[in-house]
């Protein structure tokens, strides 16, 4: 649980961030079923918008690589392949990333040229059963755009072998809880996501009752995550990722 402190410093942060961001735009809220239709019209200025999020998201995996070598890895909600690089750098046998927004995925398939990589179309919000299995399953700032957990790990639990392994970075829930909301600039509108603060220990509960072991850990925006994402300065020492690491059980 956040501290009255923290909880206060926390939204007056986002109160500013916010207020600074509607200069000049026209603000658009999505409801949760406009989510994938939201990031077709992001897929196309995406890489080029510098994230913060997805900034942090890539410094905390630089600093706990995904250890995939000789692995089959799907990554779900994989957007334009960001991190499909990283795993066949790392020396996945396979990658298959996988997302409801058909613009992200050509934006992936366009970028991603490895003859170990391949993309499929699928709404996370309903559990899926591809016909195979994977070693490894990626999730990355997906969470705060599902309106309850169950779909996806249900498919969690159906497309990880036992003994696989799933890791799952997002912004962490205390941000959510506070006022952050994903968001992105379609020319003179600001379009603002849906956003679910799922709690840590219901993700945990989750995680478990589908038949995996649960490991967590919060990265905090500390001085040498705000030096690499200087625009996280204002979140100084509050936490900033929730980082799960699960290991199906046999």
């Amino acid at each position: 649980m956040l501290h009255d402190a923290e909880k206060a410093r926390a939204g007056r942060v986002f109160s500013e961030q916010v207020m600074a961001m509607h200069d000049g735009y026209r603000q658009e809220l999505l409801a949760p079923t406009d989510t994938l239709s939201g990031y077709d019209r992001w897929s196309r200025s995406y890489d080029s918008d510098g994230n913060p999020l997805v900034e942090a998201t890539a410094w905390a995996l630089d600093r706990t690589p995904l250890a995939c070598a000789d692995c089959d890895v799907v990554e779900m909600g994989c957007g334009t392949a960001r991190n499909a690089g990283r795993a066949l750098a790392e020396g996945a046998r396979s990658y298959l990333g996988v997302d409801g927004s058909i613009g992200m995925l050509h934006i992936a398939g366009a970028q991603i040229r490895d003859r170990r990589a391949s993309f499929a179309h699928a709404d996370l919000m309903v559990p899926w059963a591809p016909n195979r299995t994977f070693d490894l399953a990626l999730v990355v700032l997906v969470l705060e755009h599902l309106p309850a957990l169950e779909p996806l790990c249900e498919t969690l639990a159906r497309i990880v072998r036992p003994g696989g392994r799933v890791r799952i970075v997002d912004v962490h829930p205390e941000r959510i809880a506070t006022g952050a909301q994903s968001y992105f600039h379609d020319g003179s509108v600001e379009v603002r996501f849906a956003s679910f603060a799922h709690p840590v220990a219901a993700i945990a509960a989750e995680m478990e009752a589908v038949g995996f072991d649960v490991v967590r850990r919060d990265w905090l925006a500390s001085d040498a995550m705000v030096t690499a994402v200087p625009r996280l300065a204002k979140l100084r020492g509050l936490r900033m990722l929730l980082d799960v690491k699960a290991k199906r059980r046999g």
